[in-house]
């Protein structure tokens, strides 16, 4: 696999593959970065933002380790649609930093991190994350203990959040991680219960709430304005009002409220699938 293939695979803008081709890198700091990046990752960020383009430069690497990923999952047996699908988030990642920093780059190299090593796989609409849960998940009538190996559920912008889409992931993954009856946990701001208050009960957003059981709420970061208005202002009458939901949340900010981060499980899938 070439990154040539693999930016047309992943439907990278033709802008952003231009940028690719002017990228250069020798073998041997392709290398020492590359060792870096599999053994210290937290080391490897830092290093790596202290290159000029360091954005531009992102793309090329992570499309150069994506390559020998691919190779990985040959030798797994694991479909390319899977990869097409896991791999697609660098176009979406590459189209949101353009559009917040005007170059074609990539900006989220941790999160993007996890599908070259293959600790993250989109399985349709969803992305999904084996991990082990680091704290007691305390429910009305269940309580997920801490040390419990569960999947942890991402949603990738740039669709609707199609409930039956939805499904047919879930599906998807118990068939892919060869187990049934995962338990499947999230972290989101889809999951925060004052969004009820916004939207109805219809919405894609609250069908898809209604599969978890919520068992916190928490306040560390205003995702739901990163997400829903793209960036977080401080005057939040400046958010604009194009859809239902954007109209609804400005004015929940704008007196003085915050939806905050959902947390929640689904101890049993099959309730639904």
């Amino acid at each position: 696999m070439t990154i040539q293939e693999i930016m047309k695979r992943i439907k990278l803008s033709e802008e952003a593959q231009c940028v690719v081709q002017e990228q250069k890198m020798t073998e041997e700091d392709y290398e020492r970065w590359k060792v870096l990046f599999q053994t210290d990752l937290k080391m490897f960020l830092e290093e790596w933002k202290n290159q000029n383009e360091y954005k531009e430069k992102a793309l090329y690497f992570y499309l150069r380790l994506s390559c020998e990923t691919y190779t990985c999952y040959r030798e797994q047996k694991i479909s390319d649609k899977v990869f097409d699908d896991t791999f697609y988030d660098i176009t979406i990642w590459c189209e949101e930093c353009y559009r917040k920093y005007g170059v074609y780059g990539l900006k989220e190299l941790w999160w993007l991190a996890q599908s070259m090593n293959m600790k993250l796989f989109r399985l349709g609409r969803l992305q999904f994350e084996p991990i082990v849960i680091e704290e007691d998940m305390v429910g009305e009538n269940e309580v997920i203990p801490k040390g419990t190996r569960a999947l942890n559920v991402h949603i990738p912008a740039g669709e609707s959040l199609d409930l039956e889409a939805c499904l047919d992931s879930f599906r998807n993954a118990e068939a892919f991680f060869g187990e049934k009856g995962q338990i499947y946990v999230c972290d989101s701001w889809l999951l925060s219960p004052e969004l009820k208050k916004l939207l109805s009960e219809k919405s894609n957003i609250i069908r898809f709430q209604n599969l978890f059981e919520i068992t916190k709420v928490y306040y560390a970061f205003p995702q739901a304005e990163q997400r829903v208005f793209g960036e977080v202002l401080e005057d939040k009458s400046q958010y604009p009002e194009e859809t239902l939901l954007q109209r609804n949340l400005k004015k929940y900010l704008m007196d003085g409220k915050n939806p905050g981060i959902g947390a929640g499980f689904v101890k049993n899938i099959y309730q639904y699938i």
